[in-house]
């Protein structure tokens, strides 16, 4: 085993997984900008933008592999990414930042779409894959809370920011911005890919696994980086809502979207091990937002948790 390529390899994964998570933000920001020029609602900049830009390094990865014919890495990177931001990232937001008290009234509309969406994926990839049609219904099921959070949006959040069209000089450093976004998250999706591939194969291991650790993790740093933020600002109740509007959305769009381009099959760590604690974790944090707060030592059970999920991802060695 050439040792030396391994790590020249994982080097440029954490090179790529850096280029897809600063894309992201840089995207975010221009398309923020853009949006707010436009005159578009702060709902639809929180939504669209902001939730589709924090999901964006997940769903490039998964597209780079569905055309790369590497299927196994996106079901495992939605799994992995899920089970991330529960266990991670709600787990650090409690255990650093104390007791969350969740203001917003999620059963509204997170809730039953983090539900509708999770219940929908497991019975889906319960066979062990995603076909064309079971893409369009995930994506239908996507559509659908669309059409139900604008709808609501609608009678709740009328003002508009204002457009600023004078400024020529910011609307094109916007345009800039997310043009370069774009393109390095582009870029980084198809460097990462192809280093999980050269990775797992050297080591003669699942791609799976190298997905499930690497590409899920590394994506879900976006979510990790907003939840930090949120302590500081003590925002971390808006925080936690938006998770689980990041989770609906990597399995309805992440898993929906490359399942348009060829079915997806899901390898023997998703299925064997993946699968079961992303339900676990699913169903803690369901409950977490009924009862509208998460406890310090909640946090720090979810952390144990997640510790618990990478050594069992040993087995798989």
């Amino acid at each position: 085993m050439d040792y030396a390529q391994l790590l020249i390899w994982g080097a440029i994964l954490v090179g790529a997984l850096f280029m897809l998570v600063r894309g992201a933000d840089t995207f975010v920001l221009g398309a923020k900008q853009i949006g707010a020029r436009l005159g578009m609602s702060r709902f639809a900049i929180g939504v669209l933008i902001v939730g589709f830009g924090t999901s964006l390094p997940e769903l490039a990865s998964s597209i780079a592999a569905a055309l790369s014919g590497n299927t196994e890495i996106v079901i495992a990177n939605v799994v992995g990414s899920n089970i991330t931001n529960i266990l991670l990232v709600v787990g650090a937001l409690a255990a650093i930042g104390g007791k969350v008290v969740i203001k917003r009234d999620l059963i509204k509309t997170e809730l039953p779409i983090f539900f509708i969406a999770t219940a929908h994926f497991l019975a889906v990839v319960w066979d062990g894959t995603v076909d064309r049609i079971e893409a369009f219904l995930l994506l239908g099921t996507f559509a659908a809370y669309m059409w139900y959070l604008f709808f609501e949006a609608g009678e709740e959040e009328r003002s508009l920011l204002k457009s600023r069209n004078g400024d020529r000089d910011g609307f094109y450093i916007s345009i800039a911005f997310l043009v370069v976004g774009i393109a390095a998250v582009l870029v980084g999706a198809k460097f990462t890919v192809d280093m999980v591939v050269n990775i797992a194969t050297a080591l003669s291991v699942p791609l799976g696994l190298v997905s499930i650790a690497a590409i899920a993790i590394g994506t879900s740093l976006p979510e990790l980086s907003v939840s930090m933020q949120a302590i500081k600002k003590g925002e971390t109740d808006l925080a936690i809502g938006n998770i689980f509007g990041s989770n609906a959305f990597n399995i309805l769009m992440v898993i929906g979207v490359p399942a348009l381009i060829t079915p997806l099959v899901a390898d023997e760590v998703v299925m064997g091990l993946g699968i079961g604690i992303m339900f676990a974790a699913s169903a803690i944090f369901f409950v977490n937002g009924l009862a509208r707060q998460i406890m310090r030592w909640e946090g720090i059970m979810m952390l144990l948790f997640f510790v618990f999920f990478l050594l069992k991802l040993t087995i798989f060695l």
